[in-house]
């Protein structure tokens, strides 16, 4: 039997899942994302282990959403764009947090902070992808090692909507998110 917690529409993800920040860095007027905004554990996976015909990484307009990785890789990946600031969200109550710039086909992300199920630090470091922009959905690949694949995140409502992209194939089938809860102390949904 699959089991599915969680908050069903982006804009009360988004309403919730800001706050004030001091530094200004988001560059949206005043709040940015904590990194305990949202939090996700998830034994569902995306179906598609890679991009099969990706667009050229020319960029793009990245739009404020939650984007789920549907294509790529087996393991579960999203991200919540808000303005300037970006929240990677893993499968298993690990996040970063941080701003984004776009140059080209180049997107750059400086993470200002970690948080997962044992602790929440301040950060210093920066990911860097080429990226392309179609439809309601956003393509990634590393910059910083070679050989990485191209993965697809398609925006959605709620990290738990099971899709024909994304779905449970194992024995034990549950997604929980949290909104604005620490992530310490959270336990494994495995």
């Amino acid at each position: 039997m699959k089991t599915a917690m969680g908050f069903g529409v982006l804009l009360s993800l988004l309403a919730v899942g800001c706050g004030n920040s001091d530094d200004g860095e988001d560059g949206g007027g005043g709040s940015a994302l904590q990194c305990s905004a949202v939090g996700w554990c998830s034994t569902w996976y995306p179906t598609s282990r890679e991009v099969a015909n990706p667009p050229a990484l020319t960029g793009g307009t990245l739009a404020d959403g939650l984007y789920r990785m549907a294509q790529g890789s087996h393991h579960s990946q999203a991200m919540l764009i808000q303005g300037k600031s970006i929240l990677l969200i893993g499968r298993s109550w690990s996040n970063f947090v941080g701003t984004w710039k776009a140059d080209g086909g180049k997107l750059t992300v400086s993470v200002t902070g970690n948080c997962d199920e044992l602790e929440e630090k301040r950060m210093t470091t920066q990911f860097t992808y080429a990226f392309a922009v179609q439809g309601n959905t956003v393509y990634l690949q590393d910059l910083e090692t070679e050989g990485r694949p191209v993965l697809g995140f398609q925006k959605v409502s709620s990290l738990c909507e099971e899709t024909a992209t994304f779905t449970c194939d194992s024995r034990i089938c549950s997604c929980i998110t949290t909104t604005n809860k620490p992530l310490t102390g959270q336990t494994s949904c495995d």
